[in-house]
């Protein structure tokens, strides 16, 4: 007090402090009294059950995810309209005697396209052949969709590969891989480099660095775009060094553009190809996160890839669905999660 009077604040008596406090403590209760009490019943993500008992107002708001999965599985319905405006960017191609053409499929490209996201990023492997009178031709004519999960900017995978003794790669060579983009980039971006050397590096895999190219499928306004990149020597090695760097400043300050060529693409219907996916069906694991390990074994098989939100892919939907309506031991008088909204 003596310090308050110094500084020239202004002193409340103490039967005033009191009576303020008892105000405001009054006021406490009464907002306490009108609050109603909910209880709840979730599932977490290892099915176990939580009976939640909230009483405040911050504790009864829903989250809502920007991202929302059901909001994008009904765009993705959609998506079978853009193939009939697909656009080969044909800008800058190295056209020197030591580059490749490629040709695609127009069935492989359109099935990709369907069972994608407009969001999260999905990935394939390329595998083709060479015509015997033109081996600076590639003809792609498999695509191979390993156990993966990603977003919007890049792709997590297992440090295996497609077995090149699968009976049907025996007589394939592989040739590179390709990646969805929700937006077309004017460059190719520097995660992708060091995914290419990852994949080329660390995963033991037997493809050539010369013939092996990224395949970027940019979901532009109402239609697809196509661009392939391969990696120059320089840019290999730039990857290679940051494969397992985490600074993003020293990653873009060092990247250049002379780390890619874009090379020539066609598309074609004179000739089929065909997808070979995992055994058991389900290459997405985003819905189902932590089944995925980069450590993870596969094999593969010749099948139809299922699209990306194909219920296939997401079974714990389903089981929370039965386990909605087969509790018995929970009052009626709770509240139900609704699992539609």
């Amino acid at each position: 007090e003596i310090r308050d009077i110094i500084l020239g604040a202004e002193i409340a008596s103490p039967s005033e402090q009191r009576q303020q406090i008892a105000e405001i403590e009054q006021q406490q209760a009464k907002e306490s009294s009108n609050l109603t009490a909910i209880t709840s019943k979730t599932t977490n993500v290892y099915g176990e059950s939580i009976i939640v008992t909230t009483t405040t107002a911050y504790e009864q708001q829903i989250f809502t995810s920007k991202a929302n999965w059901r909001v994008r599985a009904i765009s993705a319905t959609n998506l079978h309209l853009r193939i009939n405006n697909i656009y080969v960017s044909s800008d800058d191609i190295n056209d020197d005697s030591n580059s490749y053409t490629y040709i695609m499929p127009k069935n492989l490209l359109k099935k990709f396209v369907c069972i994608s996201d407009l969001r999260t990023q999905i990935v394939a492997f390329l595998y083709g052949v060479s015509p015997p009178d033109n081996p600076n031709v590639k003809e792609i004519r498999c695509l191979a969709l390993p156990p993966q999960k990603g977003n919007h900017q890049s792709v997590q995978l297992p440090l295996q590969l497609p077995d090149y003794k699968n009976q049907d790669l025996k007589d394939l060579e592989p040739l590179g891989w390709m990646h969805t983009r929700p937006s077309e980039l004017p460059q190719l971006p520097p995660e992708d480099v060091i995914q290419h050397s990852s994949i080329l590096y660390e995963s033991k895999a037997n493809f050539n660095e010369q013939s092996s190219i990224i395949l970027t499928c940019s979901f532009t306004p109402g239609s697809v775009s196509l661009t392939s990149y391969r990696i120059t020597p320089q840019g290999l090695d730039w990857g290679k060094k940051h494969v397992h760097q985490s600074d993003h400043r020293s990653i873009q300050d060092s990247y250049l553009p002379s780390f890619y060529e874009k090379q020539q693409m066609f598309l074609s219907d004179r000739f089929l190809g065909f997808f070979l996916v995992p055994e058991n069906g389900s290459w997405n694991y985003n819905f189902k996160g932590n089944s995925h390990k980069t450590s993870m074994a596969y094999t593969m098989k010749l099948g139809v890839p299922k699209p990306f939100y194909d219920p296939v892919h997401r079974p714990i939907h389903f089981i929370n669905f039965s386990k909605m309506e087969t509790s018995d031991d929970i009052p009626d008088s709770l509240d139900r999660e609704d699992l539609f909204n």
